[in-house]
């Protein structure tokens, strides 16, 4: 599992810079009232909450994989939950840039959330074709 994880790090660390360079070429294009201020700490949220249910995903699996359904539903419970009360929050607290806000938010929900899907898939893949 630590392996697994690892390579997991490796791969959301490049990632993430990836997408932080691409949204900071956007923000630059577009007009300023189009970006929110908080992009990159957005970048940054979805890069560690991405990372932190990855490692318990694979934890919660390791020594029964039967577990995998429930655990990968509960974990995407609980973050649509939080990411539903980050937004309701900042939104509460910072009106003007709502907008704005909840664009880039998205935009990273939907980007590390493929990430997390092709990683999911590529673990469970190699864990298949190991003989046990």
């Amino acid at each position: 599992m630590q392996q697994d994880f690892k390579k997991f790090l490796n791969k959301i660390i490049i990632f993430t810079i990836v997408v932080a360079a691409l949204q900071y070429v956007v923000s630059m294009q577009l007009p300023v009232n189009y970006v929110s201020n908080s992009w990159p700490v957005i970048v940054l949220f979805f890069a560690a909450f991405t990372s932190i249910m990855h490692h318990y995903l694979l934890k919660s699996t390791l020594g029964n994989p039967k577990r995998f359904i429930f655990s990968f539903m509960m974990f995407t419970t609980i973050k649509i939950l939080l990411y539903l009360a980050v937004i309701l929050i900042y939104v509460l607290l910072n009106r003007l840039d709502a907008v704005a806000f909840i664009f880039a938010f998205f935009a990273n929900y939907f980007l590390f959330t493929i990430f997390e899907i092709f990683s999911v898939l590529k673990y469970l893949k190699q864990n298949q074709s190991m003989p046990e």
